[in-house]
């Protein structure tokens, strides 16, 4: 019997290896996610938060502590934030190489106006660089200060800070870069 072809009516679906969703995906059945799995997604979405917000403490301590560990978390994402602002503006008010500077704080824009975009779902292709990033704070702000404490927020607060990290990598090493090649 051919395992990619459906089993005739009425006879049982023969299991060909050790994977049985696996063989059920080869014949054409839809498989989804099992509860077994999605519960243990959501699981490992809560630890997430217990790391995220309470450092491997306990479920119950993370929400005794949560006002102290959000306002850890805020003042990180202000740091953040501030860097970027001094990175791009440090490269935005670079004389030298203006060429360079240009492709680089294109593609940095780019990226910001991207992310803010992902994260908020307004548009800012063409807003300035400051209201990308004061709305990409704002909307993180508002996801990490929110009452709300369910896998999604939390998936969701994790992928923004994510997301403002990248920005902030992504800015520093756009401006590394400028430096580099005026000092080369």
């Amino acid at each position: 019997m051919d395992f990619r072809k459906p089993a005739p009516s009425g006879e049982p679906l023969r299991v060909t290896s050790l994977n049985p969703v696996r063989d059920a995906k080869t014949i054409g059945h839809d498989v989804g996610l099992s509860r077994v799995a999605r519960d243990a997604k959501n699981t490992a979405l809560k630890h997430r938060f217990v790391r995220l917000l309470a450092d491997g403490e306990s479920v119950a301590a993370a929400e005794r502590e949560r006002e102290i560990r959000v306002e850890q978390l805020l003042a990180e994402l202000k740091w953040a934030c501030d860097g970027i602002a001094d990175d791009l503006a440090t490269l935005e008010a670079a004389k030298d190489g203006a060429e360079r500077r240009d492709q680089l704080l294109r593609a940095t824009l780019d990226e910001l106006a991207t992310i803010a975009e992902l994260s908020t779902g307004t548009p800012f292709t063409t807003a300035p660089w400051r209201a990308a990033l004061d709305a990409l704070r704002t909307h993180v702000e508002g996801l990490i200060t929110g009452s709300a404490i369910d896998a999604v927020v939390l998936a969701d607060i994790d992928l923004a800070l994510e997301r403002v990290e990248h920005i902030e990598k992504t800015a520093n090493e756009a401006l590394r870069s400028y430096l580099g090649y005026i000092n080369a």
